[in-house]
This record gives structure tokens, C-alpha cells and sequence, in this order.
């Protein structure tokens, strides 16, 4: 009776979760995105929005490092990476990696295509990336079908950081589900032997985090389906992983899909202050460094704080603030307190 009761609250909370993430949803219905532009450093730019195709390479010893493929930075945050042709739903780390061949860059296109390959099966592809309806058409691309061996196995995926989704929800066919805190998926035996976690949802258009203006992602397909998985069944560092397979038997454009994700009108990145965390000689130089949003410009002044045991502030030091500039995505000053030598 009792472990009834609990299974019914339990039951009872999961579909509270889920109807106000869809009432979220609906007061959050207006989409607001940016157009995406192919800037200068030759990824995809707009406010609150870059989407990185192949701009870095994975670890050759780590093949589940999340650095490459096609990567979102959303409102500051990298939430989406290794977006690329991979031989499994959840790669591990000595799970095989495509060669690298080569990247086009297409401004006047507004466009960024990235050719790779799979020596072992004689298997080369193409993924292009183009703005589109105020986000992403990613498509894959094939000369030949795909080898016999890679049938049910190949397929593109887009792995997505746990820590910005925990316990948000999401929508897959206008159905509501919610990101698990911790993994918890069933487990089956692949092709191969290789146990393999059953993903937690499918369907052809998904919304992350729809009550989250700072994460909402939509992602749509029209042929095939999409699956998602949570890479952690298999280990600690697996994310979510939004998975589309190759179908068996075409060539030319065998994967597309619609990426959109939301922006909030104005924003801009926090500063960041760097300085050394283990501390400063006195007699030694103190340069803190300022990290900015483009958009940004640093303050002519900054203020050098010290408080005490009661949570009491004083002000220790005030002195300038000096630019130094652009770098890649951030602008950059300075704020030189050498003079202070006192410790605390």
C-alpha cells in the first residue's frame, strides 16, 4: 500500500513538471532568434548565438573529448558539441573518430562546409552547414551509400552539456518529457555485443528546454527520425545525445536538420576577471585581466575590495581600467593594483 502511495506521488509530480513546462512554454511561445552570419574568424555569429563547424579537432588519444564537429555557444555557455558522423549513439572514448580531409568557408553563401572521412570503411562525407529561417540547416552528405557495415550504425549526432539541461523539460512531437539528474536508461545488447543504452525519446521535432529563454534549442526533421540518448549510461562524461541515423541505400543529402535556438534581445556576456588564485609577493607585479562581451567596453575605473570577518567591505585601492582590445570573441583590458602590498 505504501509503496503504492509513493509511486502514485511520485507519478502525480512527473505530470506537474511536465504541464507547467508546457505552460511555460506557451507564455515563452514567441520565437526570437537572430540571423547568423558567417563573421570574419569563420564561424556563425549573431547576438547571444555562435555556432562553431569543425573550427577545432577532437583529442587524438580521447575520441569523446567534447571539442569538435559543430558546437553552439548559447548566451555565453558552449551547450552543444561533437556535432559530426559518429559509429554509435553514445561514443566512449576509444570509440573510432572520422579523418579530418578539409573546411570551406563560404561567406558570400553564409555558409561552412567541413569534408571528412572513415578510411577503415571506405567511407567519405560532407557536412554543411547553412543559415537558414533564422537558424542552422545542417545536412550530411554522400557520394555513395553507405557501406554495408555501417548500416543501422552511422548516423549524425549533436551531444548537448547535461549541466545546462539537469531537470529541465522538453518537447518531442508537442509531447513532454524532462531531462534526467541522473542516467537511468535502459540498457540492450547492440549489433556488435556492446551493451548500448535505448534512447529516452524519438521523434522528428524536438524542443530543449522550451521554459528557458537563456536554452531553448528547437531541432526539426522532415524524413527519418531523431533520437535522444543520455550518454552518461555509458560513462561519467557522457552528455545528451541527439541522434539522427543514415539511412541504408541513398546517396547525396541523407541527414538535414533545422536548428533554431532562442536569444534574448540586449544580452551580453558578463565580465570576466582573471587573476592569480594562488595569490601575489608583495613586491611582485598584480595585473588583473578583464574579460568582455564584443559589445561591451570596460568602465574607466575598478575598485580593489577587501572584507573582514563580519562581511564588512573596504575599498582598498581605486585605479584605471585599461583597454588593451580585441581578441577572437572577447574584448580585453587591464587593471594594474602592483602598488598594493598589503597582505589579506
Amino acid at each position: 500500500m505504501l509503496k503504492n502511495l509513493i509511486f502514485a506521488k511520485s507519478t502525480i509530480m512527473k505530470i506537474f513538471v511536465f504541464v507547467l513546462g508546457l505552460l511555460l512554454f506557451s507564455c515563452n511561445h514567441a520565437r526570437r532568434t537572430s540571423d547568423l552570419k558567417v563573421n570574419d574568424l569563420g564561424y556563425f555569429e549573431s547576438p547571444g548565438l555562435n555556432i562553431l563547424v569543425f573550427s577545432n579537432w577532437y583529442n587524438d588519444n580521447f575520441s569523446d573529448s567534447k571539442i569538435s564537429g559543430v558546437e553552439i555557444i548559447h548566451h555565453g555557455v558552449r551547450t552543444a558539441t561533437n556535432g559530426d558522423v559518429r559509429l554509435g549513439p553514445t561514443p566512449e572514448q576509444w570509440d573510432p573518430i572520422p579523418e579530418f580531409v578539409e573546411r570551406k568557408v563560404n561567406k558570400e553563401k553564409n555558409s561552412i562546409e567541413a569534408f571528412l572521412k572513415y578510411p577503415k570503411y571506405n567511407f567519405k562525407y560532407e557536412i554543411k552547414a547553412e543559415a537558414s529561417e533564422g537558424g542552422i540547416l545542417l545536412s550530411v552528405h554522400i557520394e555513395k551509400p553507405l557501406p554495408r557495415e555501417l548500416e543501422g550504425i552511422a548516423g549524425f549526432n549533436l551531444e548537448f552539456l547535461p549541466a545546462a539541461y539537469f531537470s529541465k523539460t522538453y518537447l518531442v512531437d508537442d509531447k513532454p518529457g524532462l531531462f534526467p539528474l541522473y542516467p537511468s536508461s535502459t540498457i540492450e545488447v547492440n549489433k556488435s555485443g556492446s551493451a548500448e543504452a535505448k534512447p529516452i525519446a524519438v521523434g522528428k521535432y524536438f524542443v530543449l528546454a522550451p521554459e528557458d529563454p537563456l536554452r531553448r534549442v528547437r531541432i526539426k526533421v522532415n524524413d527519418g527520425m531523431l533520437s535522444l540518448f543520455d550518454g552518461r549510461n555509458k560513462a561519467q562524461n557522457g552528455w545528451y545525445v541527439l541522434r539522427g541515423l543514415i539511412p541504408a541505400g541513398k546517396s547525396g543529402k541523407v541527414v538535414e536538420w533545422l536548428l533554431t535556438a532562442n536569444t534574448v534581445p540586449n544580452w551580453k556576456r558578463e565580465p570576466v576577471i582573471a587573476h592569480s588564485q594562488v595569490g601575489y609577493h608583495p613586491n611582485q607585479e598584480k595585473i588583473a585581466v578583464i574579460e568582455l562581451d564584443r559589445k561591451d567596453q570596460p568602465l574607466k575605473t575598478a575598485r580593489l575590495l577587501k572584507i573582514d570577518g563580519n562581511g564588512k567591505w573596504e575599498e582598498k585601492y581605486k585605479g584605471e581600467i585599461k583597454s588593451w582590445g580585441p581578441y577572437l570573441r572577447y574584448n580585453y583590458a587591464s587593471f594594474d593594483f602592483t602598488s598594493i602590498r598589503d597582505s589579506g
